[in-house]
């Protein structure tokens, strides 16, 4: 069986955003990243941003994510198509009561 690869950096038609989390998953920053723009390249202007600025990235972003850390401060940097802002459940639970 061959492994599977996630095409994080894949053109896209619907939107993508970037988005830095806390450690305690408060949105930090989100950027919205049209339809048909280059992902990565979106991507990498994000995080040489934040290296101006003083953060350290721990690894590359090759899997749409890297954690950040500055002064003791540590953060999460990702790429995803759900809407950070969105209130709905992210996955099922078949023990939530309707």
């Amino acid at each position: 069986m061959r492994p599977q690869r996630h095409a994080i950096y894949t053109t896209s038609r619907t939107p993508r955003y970037i988005v830095v989390w806390s450690v305690h998953w408060q949105i930090v920053e989100t950027q919205v990243i049209a339809p048909m723009t280059d992902l990565a390249a979106a991507m990498a202007s994000t995080i040489a941003r934040l290296q101006g600025q003083g953060w350290r990235t721990e690894s590359t972003a090759d899997f749409g994510f890297t954690f950040l850390c500055k002064d003791g401060d540590r953060r999460l940097l990702t790429i995803t198509a759900r809407d950070p802002a969105c209130g709905s459940l992210q996955s099922f639970n078949p023990f939530r009561a309707e």
